[in-house]
């Protein structure tokens, strides 16, 4: 049986030689939303792995331009392209894209709540609590309507990572 010294093999079964190497790091921030659900990485449109909450990958290629993707369900990030060269190392963060899911939950719970306690104390509810309501409640519909359809592509977001004490 023949040894092979210097071989990297991956999950896609790339095979590259260690002489020719470039490495991408991918690092996934420690995140509430999304906190139990691993994303997967897709580099060249092959499935090269999963990343975990608050983890990093590693991944060996050839030197040369690839495009990296991740998957969570059905949502998605944008194709990002990455030109490596031999012997280099890039470095990439991972994360959310939806920046204002605090604010959204606030405003769509400050809504319920005036509801319920509207309709537990008065029996007809005057005007401007109406109109409030739809002003706290509807833009936070819209905003997840958006992430829901036409957002899905958006909704994961691939970016140099520039705070890493690695990276130069």
């Amino acid at each position: 049986m023949p040894v092979t010294t210097g071989v990297c093999c991956f999950r896609h079964l790339n095979i590259i030689p260690m002489q020719n190497k470039a490495k991408i790091i991918l690092s996934r921030p420690s995140a509430w939303m999304n906190r139990f659900r691993p994303y997967s990485i897709f580099i060249d449109d092959i499935h090269s792995g999963n990343i975990k909450n608050g983890s990093s990958e590693e991944f060996l290629l050839n030197p040369g331009t690839h495009h990296i993707k991740c998957k969570i369900a059905w949502y998605s990030s944008p194709v990002y392209t990455v030109s490596i060269e031999q012997d280099s190392v890039e470095y990439l963060l991972v994360k959310s894209g939806i920046r204002y899911y605090s604010l959204m939950l606030v405003s769509l719970f400050s809504g319920i709540i005036i509801n319920l306690f509207y309709s537990r104390v008065m029996d007809e509810r005057p005007l401007g609590i109406f109109i409030l309501q739809l002003v706290l409640i509807l833009p936070a519909l819209i905003y997840m309507l958006y992430y829901l359809t036409v957002g899905k592509k958006n909704y994961l977001v691939i970016e140099e990572d520039k705070d890493n004490f690695f990276a130069s």
